[in-house]
């Protein structure tokens, strides 16, 4: 079926067409532009935003549910949460933990891959367990280990969805932990890292391409001896060719540092993601766990963010991807073809996916129409409406 949304101000990747009209059939866009086109249905968008779905690499879970013991089906109610707020590609997020909850977690993704062929978690990104204890975050130190080459091909080798992992490059095996998920077609992300920027510069010639969390778990600028050292945000700021994530929630990054970031890098080199845990659409007062329900780490959710109970560290954020885009427009205003590039078109880039993340014929037909105050009305995922 033929179906055709007019009367739109269409987002694409490089300016708004007002009064625009956009065809899909099966799935794919056929036809973006002004020109009237046939149609088995016909969806008036009353001068409304038409923007690319929301593609989302970090994201832990939602709805009191986390990936780490979720069943396969409670991982599509994980997903179907955050499609009913526009993610229509996501990649479920592991952390650190034993290797027998972690490749729980994976073989039980294996199983909502062959049941849920068709859903929007399109793979995984192991978020550790490599990773440094001095920058753990919310992360639990006893899981903690250094990046290993050979681990990582016998994971791959059993799960070959793991498409992103992140790993502390400034650890013993760290360097050849990049080169290997180069090698093995994984984005390498720097995460929960004590790394200067000499390692950082370092770990991008050895197949790191992105930052995760920027400014969340890493080092930045210090002093030894009256002596200025830059650390990893400084380097994820300065090196063109790294990509940077950033949690725009409005908590774990201030507008200010939000305008800066931005500043320095561009709508093409960042990243929103949500590194939602399974608080993501708690309200405040509520209390639960990162992790795993078994070995997770006791949060609260205050101040629409979830923390630790000591309050000394955020545990991961309760946002959703439409709450990015409104924080991330409230910094830098209502640049509409740049907040769709942070929150789609970049995240595709980065994978390496080129049927998706942008409005365009051929691409897939993920789309969200969203009204002036970037609130979401509707929902089209692979071409049928949500």
């Amino acid at each position: 079926m033929k179906t055709v949304i007019i009367n739109a101000k269409i987002v694409t990747s490089e300016k708004v067409i007002a009064n625009g009209v956009c065809a899909f059939e099966d799935g794919v866009i056929t036809y973006v532009g002004r020109e009237m086109q046939t149609a088995d249905c016909t969806v008036d968008a009353h001068d409304q935003y038409l923007i690319p779905g929301f593609i989302d690499l970090h994201c832990h879970g939602g709805n009191g549910l986390e990936f780490m013991d979720a069943s396969a089906d409670e991982m599509d109610v994980i997903a179907r949460f955050h499609l009913s707020h526009g993610t229509t590609t996501m990649l479920a997020t592991t952390l650190a933990a034993s290797d027998e909850e972690t490749e729980r977690a994976l073989d039980t993704f294996a199983d909502y891959q062959k049941r849920y062929e068709k859903g929007t978690l399109i793979g995984v990104h192991m978020e550790g367990p490599w990773l440094n204890p001095v920058q753990c975050g919310a992360q639990n130190t006893a899981y903690m280990k250094n990046p290993s080459a050979d681990e990582l091909n016998r994971l791959k080798a059993r799960y070959p969805f793991i498409l992103r992992v992140g790993a502390a490059p400034e650890l013993t095996g760290g360097l050849e932990f990049g080169k290997a998920s180069e090698t093995l077609g994984i984005v390498a992300s720097v995460a929960h890292t004590d790394a200067d920027f000499q390692c950082i510069a370092k770990a991008k010639e050895n197949g790191y391409t992105l930052m995760t969390h920027l400014y969340s778990g890493m080092k930045g600028l210090t002093r030894k001896n009256s002596f200025r050292i830059a650390g990893a945000v400084e380097a994820g700021l300065y090196f063109d060719d790294l990509f940077v994530e950033i949690i725009a929630d409005g908590r774990h990054l201030p507008i200010e540092l939000l305008q800066f970031i931005y500043k320095c890098k561009g709508a093409d080199r960042i990243c929103l993601i949500t590194d939602a845990i399974r608080a993501g659409g708690m309200q405040n007062g509520s209390q639960t766990v990162i992790g795993s329900l078994k070995n997770g780490l006791p949060v609260i959710v205050e101040d629409d963010v979830a923390k630790l109970l000591d309050r000394q560290s955020f545990a991961g954020s309760t946002a959703t991807a439409d709450r990015l885009y409104k924080t991330m427009a409230g910094a830098i205003g209502k640049d509409m073809v740049a907040l769709s590039k942070m929150a789609s078109l970049t995240p595709a880039r980065v994978m390496g996916w080129t049927d998706r993340g942008e409005i365009a014929v051929g691409k897939r037909a993920d789309l969200l129409v969203i009204n002036e105050e970037l609130i979401v009305e509707k929902i089209i995922f692979k071409g049928k409406n949500i």
